[in-house]
């Protein structure tokens, strides 16, 4: 499938505009979830904490639109002793440990779930999923009505940050749409909303926009943002960039095969897809590891190579892993040592 990046002078909003709207990328085994992570599990436990003093979350109804398995919604029901209903096609039963105050609805969002009690609305990383931003936005706002005080919490990547660094591997398929916090913020303040704040967290990959539905035009410019103009030189510099780093990497695979190097590459998901399709040719990668359990033996789509679980990696005794996200270096490098094991770690 192509991927076509384009950038809209406008307001910055970068999508992919080869999407193909009619493929269900998200209903059939569509695995998400991150919390199996410890140092994942203590960022989201903190960032949910921060959420419930700073708005007083507490004894509320919160409303997750593309819930996944139901870990977030239970973490925030559980700390702000809150009530709580999931939307999402994909979830499943079973996946979250069970609460009396939290129910799911395996469906896509629509404006028919505005009569659900919604003090608080969460949605976290689906926005980059949804090819109609705006009408995904007017229907949210429709549901909170002329509840002024209802807070509303996203969260999606950074397209700053893969700017940035060239991050090639997190442009893919599932997701067609791309946000700064620029963009991002006049998205919202477009679609009637008022920017309570605006923030990026875990090295800066994760961006995320506190909201409420605003009934005057809201020009306020956040400190956060940036321009268009600022946005457009980091794409052009990104267009001269990214060759070098795509040519680096083929570089690095042809040294470590011309060493006979054993190679792995931990963190499966849409990442690792990203990432290996450019180099499966050159055959150096020869396994993926995940520490989520529900990966563990399927196969890397159009790829072929297998998901193992750490334990693995004892009898293949990898000479070089290559980590998908630099953020968990520490937490891997514990898991490797306790099995004394000690490979070059590249981070990306």
């Amino acid at each position: 499938m192509d991927i076509t990046l384009a950038f809209c002078n406008s307001c910055g909003f970068i999508y992919n505009s080869s999407f193909d709207t009619s493929i269900d990328y998200y209903t059939k085994g569509y695995e998400d979830q991150q919390g199996f992570s410890p140092t994942f599990t203590k960022f989201i436990t903190e960032i949910t904490n921060r959420f419930i003093n700073k708005y007083n979350v507490r004894n509320k109804d919160v409303v997750e639109i593309g819930c996944g398995k139901g870990d977030f919604l239970n973490l925030i029901c559980e700390l702000g002793n809150n009530r709580g209903i999931g939307i999402d096609p994909a979830y499943l039963n079973g996946r979250s440990k069970p609460n009396p105050n939290v129910s799911f609805i395996k469906e896509f969002y629509s404006s028919e779930h505005g009569n659900l009690p919604n003090d608080v609305i969460v949605c976290r990383h689906t926005l980059e999923h949804i090819h109609n931003t705006k009408t995904f936005l007017d229907t949210i706002k429709q549901s909170i009505q002329t509840k002024n005080e209802v807070i509303v919490l996203f969260e999606v990547p950074s397209v700053v940050r893969i700017l940035k660094v060239q991050a090639f591997w997190d442009i893919f398929n599932e997701h067609c749409s791309y946000f700064s916090p620029g963009s991002l913020a006049r998205l919202f303040k477009t679609s009637g909303f008022e920017v309570l704040d605006l923030y990026q967290e875990y090295e800066e990959q994760y961006l995320f926009i506190e909201a409420r539905v605003s009934q005057n035009s809201s020009q306020q410019i956040h400190a956060k943002e940036e321009s268009v103009e600022q946005l457009r030189k980091q794409v052009n510099e990104f267009v001269l960039k990214i060759n070098h780093q795509l040519n680096s990497y083929k570089k690095l695979f042809q040294k470590l095969k011309n060493e006979n190097k054993k190679v792995a590459l931990w963190g499966g998901g849409s990442k690792s897809v990203g990432f290996l399709t450019h180099f499966d040719e050159m055959k150096v990668i020869k396994l993926v590891v995940d520490i989520n359990p529900h990966m563990q033996g399927n196969y890397i789509p159009g790829i072929g190579i297998q998901y193992v679980s750490p334990e693995f990696l004892k009898s293949f005794n990898p000479d070089v892993i290559i980590i998908m996200n630099g953020i968990y270096r520490n937490e891997i490098r514990e898991i490797l040592s306790k099995m004394s094991l000690s490979p070059e770690l590249i981070c990306l």
